[in-house]
């Protein structure tokens, strides 16, 4: 066989092998990014109060998305995959006022990143926590409710009336007792108007709550949203 013709013949291999590799090899799958996600949410309020806002896109490819909201503060959040077209939401606290601008994008799941979204939003306020103090009993000896003699704590004889001063945004009181088992707090009494008070006129179950001897009082006050302020003294109750 001639050199001419073995030279022919490794070039048509050469050329078979390169066309049936095009052949079979699949062709690369294009993936697009998501679509520019909406966002939804409150655009004014109060700096140290939390707030939630949602984002939402779709995938031309229908893949799973994520969202990474960017608070404009230097925090940043990304959420959970979610399928196309279903509804994301993050919360946020600002702790300055000012005016600040969400960020967010939709990635898919095979990193595809969509344009980015904003949202302006301005906390003009600061928000203030409720504020709650136990005023009697505070800083004497009590013997059935009357205060004899200020002392530096508190020594109580008898029933007493647990009086708070609490500022007008509360709307609720819980007083507690600590658990016998040192496992947590009991309330002992609700107060939902003011003044907030508790009558403490009995003796409990020493099995259950600690009310005699050196006992700590605490309470708790709650705002509309649930917001929570407290205050305890430690008393001698006899």
């Amino acid at each position: 066989m001639g050199d001419i013709m073995k030279k022919g013949i490794v070039m048509f291999a050469a050329l078979f092998l390169v066309l049936t590799a095009v052949q079979i090899t699949p062709a690369k799958t294009l993936n697009n990014p998501p679509e520019k996600p909406t966002i939804n949410g409150p655009t004014s309020g109060e700096a140290g109060k939390s707030y939630t806002y949602t984002a939402v896109s779709t995938d031309p490819d229908g893949d799973k998305i994520f969202y990474c909201f960017n608070w404009g503060d230097g925090n940043e959040i990304c959420t959970d995959l979610y399928p196309s077209g279903q509804q994301a939401s993050a919360s946020h606290t600002w702790e300055s006022k000012g005016d600040y601008t969400i960020t967010v994008k939709a990635t898919d799941e095979h990193g595809a990143e969509s344009e980015p979204a904003t949202l302006k939003v301005s906390m003009p306020l600061s928000y203030e926590k409720p504020s709650i103090r136990i005023i009697k009993p505070r800083n004497g000896i009590y013997i059935f409710d009357i205060k004899i003699l200020p002392i530096l704590g508190q020594i109580v004889i008898g029933d007493i009336t647990v009086k708070t001063r609490a500022s007008d945004d509360v709307s609720r009181v819980d007083f507690l007792l600590q658990m016998s088992c040192g496992c947590g707090l009991k309330v002992m009494h609700t107060d939902t108007s003011s003044p907030f008070t508790w009558e403490w006129n009995m003796d409990y179950d020493d099995d259950e709550v600690i009310d005699e001897g050196i006992v700590s009082l605490t309470v708790r006050a709650y705002d509309s949203e649930w917001q929570e302020s407290k205050d305890a003294i430690t008393i001698l109750k006899l």
